[in-house]
């Protein structure tokens, strides 16, 4: 017989993670996971949470969705195992090293020709805009010295123009970071393709690959695992 129960043994192994996380002393000894805030649940979007299972004969590392730990009703997503998730990522990627030519590099000039050019042509027709309400701020300005206007219709017609000229503004800039954007998704593609068209096939799970290339998992089931990429993709792994 157990001398606890499988409930309180989990809660201790639950309070000796935070410890690890926590305690600077402990820390130090225990590297953090690569999944650490990493792994999203496709069901609440919550994070998941690294912990120690036992079965008859053994204990394994799972991961499983806060929200469900806290409350099961709320979130009916299941854990899964930490080497499930690694034999998926090496799957992805060999999959990815075997057709890189008909996944990545079209994918690569789609975003050397897509986006980003009509971005940066909508930025070019904004700047004229917002020149052109300079122009008509200055118009409004030298109309009301000489007395044409009243102070009343000046301040109105400017503040418009104000308003509008911020959201001018606005627009540009995040046209500017949809633009950088693309940028870095394609730095980050022909990165995976130099390393897709040199490397051999993986047989193992390798820790420094999945920091390069991955940004995020998201768990739909222990069946349907998704790895978003640096680079924009997303790819989906059955099993």
């Amino acid at each position: 017989e157990p001398i606890v129960s499988r409930e309180v043994w989990q809660a201790v192994q639950d309070k000796i993670q935070e410890a690890r996380e926590y305690n600077p002393t402990v820390h130090r000894m225990v590297k953090p996971s690569c999944f650490s805030g990493k792994i999203i649940c496709g069901e609440c979007g919550d994070t998941f949470k690294r912990r120690i299972h036992s079965c008859t004969d053994h204990k394994y590392i799972a991961w499983c969705c806060n929200t469900h730990i806290k409350d099961k009703d709320r979130c009916h997503m299941l854990l899964i195992r930490d080497d499930a998730l690694k034999q998926s990522f090496t799957t992805m990627l060999n999959k990815l090293i075997f057709s890189h030519r008909q996944i990545l590099k079209p994918y690569l000039e789609s975003l050397k020709t897509s986006s980003s050019d009509d971005s940066l042509h909508r930025i070019q027709q904004i700047q004229t805009l917002l020149a052109q309400n300079t122009e008509k701020r200055e118009t409004l300005t030298m109309l009301m010295t000489q007395g044409i206007i009243d102070p009343v219709l000046y301040s109105q017609e400017t503040n418009e123009l104000l308003s509008q000229a911020d959201s001018f503004r606005d627009e540009i800039e995040a046209l500017k970071n949809e633009v950088s954007g693309d940028v870095n998704k394609v730095t980050e593609t022909t990165a995976l393709i130099h390393f897709a068209e040199k490397s051999a096939m993986l047989q193992e799970f390798d820790k420094d690959l999945f920091d390069r290339y991955v940004k995020r998992i998201i768990v739909h089931s222990r069946n349907d695992i998704r790895f978003e990429l640096k680079c924009g993709l997303t790819l989906r792994e059955r099993k």
